[in-house]
């Protein structure tokens, strides 16, 4: 797979429309030589991007078969945009959202978001742990923070020192 610097995306995206329709159908002959007409299918889900991919790669190969999952969050008028596609298979997941939002947790905006609420787990386990010590021997004093990104102790800079806190207060799934 091919990475693109930020300046050949911007020239990328100021070609002409014929450019890139001819440059994304070499890109799904190269795909479906590589894969074979039976080792292709394409992720469709009734949105503009995959009308556009599913139209490009049935004008080459009529036959590769397109995959709609329902998740049951789609709206009445994609499903039934959906239904008007001939050759398309309906998925429908073992869980639904709600189930998988109990289980899984909500799906994050992006991989940075998903990383900071990972490390913000990982520092209330730590916490927890380090409580936990406390409870078993008063006597053990707290000598560092720790940082929220990463859950490991963290320096205090400034005074060349790790920072102290007092987290009695905090309650179970609050903040410090």
């Amino acid at each position: 797979m091919a990475v693109h610097t930020m300046q050949e995306l911007k020239q990328f995206q100021a070609m002409p429309l014929e450019v890139k329709v001819m440059m994304s159908k070499v890109r799904i002959r190269d795909w479906v030589d590589y894969y074979g007409k039976d080792g292709v299918y394409v992720s469709f889900s009734g949105g503009k991007d995959s009308t556009v991919l599913l139209h490009l790669v049935r004008e080459l190969y009529p036959d590769v078969p397109a995959v709609f999952v329902d998740t049951g969050l789609e709206y009445p008028e994609i499903r039934n945009f959906v239904k008007t596609f001939d050759n398309v298979t309906w998925l429908k997941p073992k869980m639904n959202f709600r189930q998988v939002i109990d289980k899984f947790g909500y799906p994050m905006i992006s991989k940075e978001v998903s990383n900071c609420v990972c490390g913000a787990r990982k520092y209330l386990t730590e916490l927890n742990r380090r409580e936990t010590i406390l409870q078993t021997d008063r006597q053990t004093d707290r000598q560092h923070s720790l940082c929220l990104l990463h859950g490991r102790p963290e320096w205090n800079r400034q005074e060349g020192k790790q920072e102290e806190s007092d987290l009695s207060g905090v309650e179970d799934g609050e903040y410090p």
